[in-house]
C-alpha cells in the first residue's frame, strides 16, 4: 500500500491533491468474485492510506483527500461499509448495471 501510493503520487503537489485526486482501495481477491472486504478490513486499510497520506503531504491533506472503497460493493455490503470513517465513497463494479441495485447502494443509509 505504501509503495503503491508513494510511487503513483510521485510529483503530485499538495494543491492536486486537494483539489483533484481521489484514491480507491479495491482488494485484488475481490474483482469479479462478489466477495466484500468486512466493514473492519477495508476501514483498516482506508486508516492506513490515510497515515500514509498524512505521511507523503500531511494530516490536513491526507483527512481531505476521498479515499473510496472498491470491491463488490453491493446493496448488502454498503450500509456497513459507508458507516466507516475512513470510507468516503464507493467505486461500485457490477452492481451499477442493475439499476435497483444501484439505486439502493447509492441511497445508503449510514448504519
Amino acid at each position: 500500500c505504501a509503495v503503491q501510493l508513494k510511487k503513483g503520487l510521485a510529483g503530485v503537489t499538495k494543491e492536486q491533491m486537494l483539489s483533484s485526486v481521489a484514491i480507491a482501495y479495491e482488494p485484488v481477491w475481490a474483482i469479479g468474485t462478489g466477495k466484500v472486504a468486512t466493514p473492519e478490513v477495508a476501514q483498516s486499510v482506508h486508516a492506513t492510506c490515510r497515515s500514509i497520506l498524512a505521511d507523503i503531504f500531511d494530516q490536513e491533506t491526507a483527512d481531505a483527500t476521498r479515499i473510496l472503497y472498491g470491491g463488490s460493493v453491493s446493496p448488502d455490503s454498503v450500509d456497513e461499509l459507508m458507516a466507516q470513517p475512513d470510507i468516503d465513497g464507493a467505486l461500485v463494479g457490477g452492481a451499477s448495471l442493475d439499476s435497483s441495485k444501484f439505486s439502493r447502494i447509492i441511497n445508503f443509509e449510514v448504519a
